[in-house]
């Protein structure tokens, strides 16, 4: 993971299959990552996965699955047939939930003979605050409760974490530097942060310890989608630069 190009992943969050494959055909050979959540997978189906691995491009299937054990052991099973790098699961569904999922994935690797998909487990939303966390009924302060989830993710077994940059710091010290975090969020310019609450620049992110960086609608609403990723690419560069110092 040495190329800042392999630590960038895209968020593919387009209604359409021409928006797909423009976006990735014009960022080109400068990503090798990208994200399909909900509303690419949900509307798109599975053509979304087979146009990425057609462009040799990795997979980061971000479903969030939250269901019994049984239904999200099944689920990942069924996503390992498209040999995606990341699947993510909310670790509110508990230590059960993610050790089924875990335990599946391991059977499915051993079965096939191919790399077991990494397994993110999503924290809190970036979408929001201490206000909105206090409304759903929660006590303690997000940073609190993101740091308790992380570290029983870490003890079920999880490759990682999804987590917003002010947490990834924290996160790396009580889970080490294996434990891969990845921080969507990701703004050049945070005052432009939309719907996110919780964001940060790319070099905020690489400091605080976060292994991989998502990024969505700075670069799919870009007039250059590759000249934006370029932009992101260099300012990921010049902190990685600083960072040798």
């Amino acid at each position: 993971m040495d190329k800042t190009s392999n630590r960038l992943i895209i968020a593919l969050d387009v209604p359409t299959i021409e928006d797909v494959t423009r976006i990735v055909d014009t960022v080109g050979d400068a990503v090798d990552c990208y994200k399909v959540g909900m509303e690419a997978f949900y509307g798109l189906g599975h053509t979304v996965l087979a146009q990425l691995a057609s462009r040799n491009k990795k997979v980061f299937v971000d479903l969030k699955l939250h269901d019994i054990p049984t239904t999200v052991s099944k689920t990942v099973k069924a996503l390992c047939q498209f040999s995606p790098a990341f699947i993510t699961l909310h670790a509110a569904g508990g230590v059960k939930m993610l050790k089924a999922a875990m335990e599946e994935a391991d059977l499915w690797a051993a079965r096939t003979q191919r790399p077991r998909p990494k397994l993110l487990a999503i924290t809190v939303l970036t979408s929001l605050g201490e206000r909105d966390w206090v409304e759903i009924g929660y006590q303690s302060p997000i940073r609190e409760s993101v740091l308790r989830m992380a570290v029983m993710c870490k003890e079920a077994g999880m490759d990682g974490v999804v987590a917003a940059p002010q947490e990834a710091a924290a996160i790396r010290a009580l889970c080490g530097s294996d434990f891969l975090i990845v921080t969507p969020g990701i703004r050049l310019h945070p005052e432009r942060n939309g719907d996110q609450t919780r964001t940060a620049t790319p070099a905020q992110a690489l400091k605080a310890g976060a292994h991989y960086l998502v990024i969505g609608r700075p670069v799919l609403s870009a007039d250059n989608p590759r000249d934006e990723v370029n932009h992101i690419l260099s300012s990921m560069d010049e902190y990685m630069e600083k960072a040798k110092d």
